[in-house]
């Protein structure tokens, strides 16, 4: 009788170290369930929407030219109503001369605003172009004479969606 339990018992330490053996190879002992796993990285609530690009390579002085700014609609509600706010402050002219008399201008004087509304239907997850039309002269008058406006300007690009700020893009643009 000692003889059987002596093989039962080596029998069930055989049986034990095996299925630990195939229950860590498995998974079963050890670590979490996979629901019980922790998020490696933290949650992130969703964004409102935001501007996705800003295309200015199309204005010109002189012509009739635009910009085209692009919005995508990453939140959960469809924008009804845009609003893009274009501030543009000169920088520095190409002509040396309007350089110069730059010098002496405030920055309100050198500074524009324009302000631009849509009523474009945006979808959750949707994106769209709104293209914003210029007609920016060659040239404009000042006390010394008509003188050319081409060169580097600082840009603020402010966009509204449904009355709430959604981004705003700062460049330096160059017009000829």
């Amino acid at each position: 009788m000692k003889t059987n339990n002596k093989i039962t018992g080596r029998n069930i330490a055989a049986i034990i170290i095996t299925l630990t053996i195939v229950c860590s190879m498995l998974g079963c002992l050890g670590g979490d369930k996979p629901s019980e796993q922790k998020p490696t990285t933290p949650w992130v609530a969703p964004e409102r929407p935001y501007v996705k690009l800003v295309d200015t390579s199309q204005m010109k002085l002189g012509v009739p030219s635009d910009a085209t700014i692009t919005i995508f609609n990453n939140g959960n509600e469809i924008v009804t109503k845009e609003k893009i706010v274009m501030t543009a402050t000169a920088v520095k002219m190409d002509d040396w001369k309007v350089n110069l008399g730059m010098k002496s201008m405030s920055a309100e004087e050198k500074t524009e605003t324009y302000t631009l509304e849509f009523d474009e239907q945006i979808e959750s997850g949707e994106s769209c172009a709104l293209c914003a039309e210029f007609n920016l002269p060659a040239k404009v008058e000042t006390k010394i004479g008509k003188v050319s406006i081409a060169g580097t300007y600082h840009v603020v690009i402010k966009v509204y969606a449904n009355n709430v700020q959604i981004g705003e893009k700062i460049m330096d643009v160059h017009l000829t």
